[in-house]
Protein backbone atom coordinates (compact mmCIF):
# COMPACT_ATOMS: atom_id res chain seq x y z
CA UNK A 1 0.00 0.00 0.00
CA UNK A 2 2.83 2.42 0.65
CA UNK A 3 3.51 2.58 -3.07
CA UNK A 4 0.32 4.57 -3.36
CA UNK A 5 2.46 7.48 -2.16
CA UNK A 6 3.71 7.73 -5.72
CA UNK A 7 0.73 10.01 -6.19
CA UNK A 8 2.54 12.49 -3.99
CA UNK A 9 4.85 13.15 -6.89
CA UNK A 10 6.26 16.55 -7.60
CA UNK A 11 3.86 18.70 -9.57
CA UNK A 12 5.45 21.60 -11.40
CA UNK A 13 2.29 22.36 -13.28
CA UNK A 14 -0.69 22.58 -11.02
CA UNK A 15 -4.02 21.07 -11.89
CA UNK A 16 -6.52 23.46 -13.40
CA UNK A 17 -10.16 22.75 -12.75
CA UNK A 18 -13.36 24.19 -11.41
CA UNK A 19 -13.51 21.24 -9.02
CA UNK A 20 -13.54 22.74 -5.51
CA UNK A 21 -15.41 20.17 -3.43
CA UNK A 22 -14.00 20.13 0.11
CA UNK A 23 -13.54 16.41 0.76
CA UNK A 24 -11.55 16.79 3.98
CA UNK A 25 -13.80 18.98 6.11
CA UNK A 26 -11.16 21.69 6.36
CA UNK A 27 -12.53 25.09 7.13
CA UNK A 28 -10.98 27.81 5.06
CA UNK A 29 -9.43 30.06 4.37
CA UNK A 30 -6.06 28.71 5.49
CA UNK A 31 -3.44 31.17 6.66
CA UNK A 32 0.31 30.95 6.04
CA UNK A 33 2.85 33.74 6.51
CA UNK A 34 -0.03 36.17 7.24
CA UNK A 35 -1.57 35.41 3.82
CA UNK A 36 -5.03 33.88 3.38
CA UNK A 37 -5.32 30.94 0.98
CA UNK A 38 -8.70 29.96 -0.47
CA UNK A 39 -9.68 26.50 -1.68
CA UNK A 40 -9.00 26.44 -5.44
CA UNK A 41 -9.00 22.77 -6.49
CA UNK A 42 -9.59 19.29 -5.07
CA UNK A 43 -9.40 15.71 -6.24
CA UNK A 44 -9.64 12.15 -5.01
CA UNK A 45 -7.51 10.17 -7.50
CA UNK A 46 -8.22 6.88 -5.75
CA UNK A 47 -9.95 5.42 -2.68
CA UNK A 48 -7.07 6.31 -0.36
CA UNK A 49 -5.68 9.61 -1.66
CA UNK A 50 -7.13 13.12 -1.32
CA UNK A 51 -5.59 16.38 -2.48
CA UNK A 52 -6.72 19.97 -1.95
CA UNK A 53 -4.97 23.08 -3.27
CA UNK A 54 -5.34 26.59 -1.86
CA UNK A 55 -4.30 29.86 -3.53
CA UNK A 56 -4.15 33.49 -2.39
CA UNK A 57 -6.94 35.66 -3.71
CA UNK A 58 -6.29 36.73 -7.30
CA UNK A 59 -3.85 33.91 -8.11
CA UNK A 60 -4.58 31.26 -10.72
CA UNK A 61 -3.36 27.66 -10.92
CA UNK A 62 -1.62 28.19 -14.27
CA UNK A 63 0.70 30.95 -13.03
CA UNK A 64 0.56 30.99 -9.24
CA UNK A 65 3.43 32.25 -7.10
CA UNK A 66 2.32 30.65 -3.81
CA UNK A 67 0.20 27.62 -2.96
CA UNK A 68 -0.79 25.55 0.04
CA UNK A 69 -1.60 21.90 -0.61
CA UNK A 70 -3.03 19.23 1.63
CA UNK A 71 -2.36 15.61 0.73
CA UNK A 72 -4.14 12.96 2.76
CA UNK A 73 -3.36 9.26 2.42
CA UNK A 74 -6.08 7.21 4.10
CA UNK A 75 -3.53 4.46 4.86
CA UNK A 76 -1.60 3.32 7.88
CA UNK A 77 1.85 4.45 6.89
CA UNK A 78 4.50 5.96 9.10
CA UNK A 79 5.94 9.41 8.52
CA UNK A 80 9.35 7.76 8.08
CA UNK A 81 8.05 5.58 5.24
CA UNK A 82 6.25 8.49 3.56
CA UNK A 83 9.40 10.62 3.72
CA UNK A 84 11.52 7.74 2.38
CA UNK A 85 9.20 7.58 -0.65
CA UNK A 86 9.57 11.34 -1.24
CA UNK A 87 13.37 11.13 -0.93
CA UNK A 88 13.43 8.28 -3.44
CA UNK A 89 11.33 10.37 -5.81
CA UNK A 90 13.58 13.41 -5.41
CA UNK A 91 16.75 11.37 -5.94
CA UNK A 92 15.27 10.08 -9.18
CA UNK A 93 14.38 13.63 -10.26
CA UNK A 94 17.92 14.85 -9.54
CA UNK A 95 19.07 12.74 -12.49
CA UNK A 96 17.27 15.10 -14.91
CA UNK A 97 16.80 18.31 -12.90
CA UNK A 98 20.08 20.12 -12.13
CA UNK A 99 18.34 22.46 -9.69
CA UNK A 100 16.72 19.68 -7.62
CA UNK A 101 18.00 19.47 -4.07
CA UNK A 102 16.40 18.63 -0.71
CA UNK A 103 16.83 18.54 3.06
CA UNK A 104 14.99 16.25 5.51
CA UNK A 105 14.34 17.45 9.07
CA UNK A 106 12.91 15.36 11.92
CA UNK A 107 11.06 16.84 14.90
CA UNK A 108 12.68 16.29 18.32
CA UNK A 109 9.96 13.75 19.25
CA UNK A 110 10.35 11.87 15.95
CA UNK A 111 6.62 12.14 15.17
CA UNK A 112 6.84 14.68 12.35
CA UNK A 113 9.17 15.29 9.44
CA UNK A 114 9.70 18.08 6.97
CA UNK A 115 11.20 17.80 3.52
CA UNK A 116 12.11 21.06 1.86
CA UNK A 117 13.23 20.96 -1.73
CA UNK A 118 13.80 23.00 -4.85
CA UNK A 119 12.83 22.03 -8.39
CA UNK A 120 13.43 23.51 -11.80
CA UNK A 121 11.91 23.25 -15.25
CA UNK A 122 13.71 24.27 -18.43
CA UNK A 123 13.01 24.68 -22.11
CA UNK A 124 16.19 24.22 -24.06
CA UNK A 125 18.94 25.80 -21.98
CA UNK A 126 16.68 28.40 -20.33
CA UNK A 127 15.07 27.99 -16.91
CA UNK A 128 11.34 28.63 -17.15
CA UNK A 129 10.11 27.72 -13.64
CA UNK A 130 11.79 27.27 -10.28
CA UNK A 131 9.91 26.40 -7.13
CA UNK A 132 10.71 25.88 -3.48
CA UNK A 133 8.56 23.45 -1.50
CA UNK A 134 8.30 22.51 2.13
CA UNK A 135 6.28 19.39 2.99
CA UNK A 136 5.34 18.61 6.59
CA UNK A 137 4.47 14.97 7.32
CA UNK A 138 2.40 13.78 10.26
CA UNK A 139 0.46 10.60 10.96
CA UNK A 140 -2.99 11.53 12.23
CA UNK A 141 -5.98 9.76 13.77
CA UNK A 142 -9.06 9.88 11.54
CA UNK A 143 -11.41 8.03 13.91
CA UNK A 144 -12.52 4.44 14.29
CA UNK A 145 -8.98 3.50 15.37
CA UNK A 146 -7.69 4.42 11.91
CA UNK A 147 -4.56 6.36 11.04
CA UNK A 148 -3.77 8.40 7.95
CA UNK A 149 -0.79 10.36 6.61
CA UNK A 150 -1.31 14.11 6.38
CA UNK A 151 1.11 16.12 4.28
CA UNK A 152 0.82 19.90 4.57
CA UNK A 153 2.78 21.63 1.81
CA UNK A 154 3.78 25.17 0.92
CA UNK A 155 5.08 26.07 -2.54
CA UNK A 156 6.73 29.32 -3.63
CA UNK A 157 7.31 29.61 -7.36
CA UNK A 158 9.10 31.95 -9.79
CA UNK A 159 9.08 32.22 -13.58
CA UNK A 160 11.40 33.29 -16.39
CA UNK A 161 13.30 36.51 -15.82
CA UNK A 162 12.42 36.58 -12.10
CA UNK A 163 14.18 33.27 -11.33
CA UNK A 164 17.64 34.75 -10.68
CA UNK A 165 16.34 37.14 -8.00
CA UNK A 166 14.22 34.34 -6.52
CA UNK A 167 17.26 32.07 -6.19
CA UNK A 168 19.43 34.83 -4.69
CA UNK A 169 16.82 35.50 -1.98
CA UNK A 170 16.02 31.85 -1.33
CA UNK A 171 18.81 31.34 1.20
CA UNK A 172 17.22 33.85 3.58
CA UNK A 173 13.62 33.18 2.57
CA UNK A 174 14.00 29.42 3.11
CA UNK A 175 14.48 29.86 6.87
CA UNK A 176 11.34 31.98 7.07
CA UNK A 177 9.29 29.42 5.11
CA UNK A 178 10.54 26.59 7.34
CA UNK A 179 9.76 28.54 10.52
CA UNK A 180 6.30 29.36 9.20
CA UNK A 181 5.63 25.69 8.47
CA UNK A 182 6.95 24.56 11.87
CA UNK A 183 4.71 27.04 13.67
CA UNK A 184 1.66 26.43 11.45
CA UNK A 185 -1.28 24.52 12.89
CA UNK A 186 -1.78 21.32 10.94
CA UNK A 187 -5.24 21.38 9.33
CA UNK A 188 -7.83 19.29 11.14
CA UNK A 189 -9.26 16.66 8.80
CA UNK A 190 -12.73 15.14 8.95
CA UNK A 191 -13.41 12.33 6.50
CA UNK A 192 -16.93 11.23 5.75
CA UNK A 193 -17.71 7.78 7.14
CA UNK A 194 -17.22 5.15 4.46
Amino acid sequence: MKYMLIFLSIVLFSFASDNTVDRLGIRGPLKFDKIKFELAWTDKPNDHYYIQEYLPKGEKAEDFTQMLTIHLFDLEITAQDAVAQKVKELNERKKTDEVCNYVVTESPDGKEFMVDFILGESKGDKMTIVEFNVYRYKQIDIGNNKKAMLVYAYTKRSYGNHITVFLKKLGDDRIEYLNNMISADMPSVTLAVK
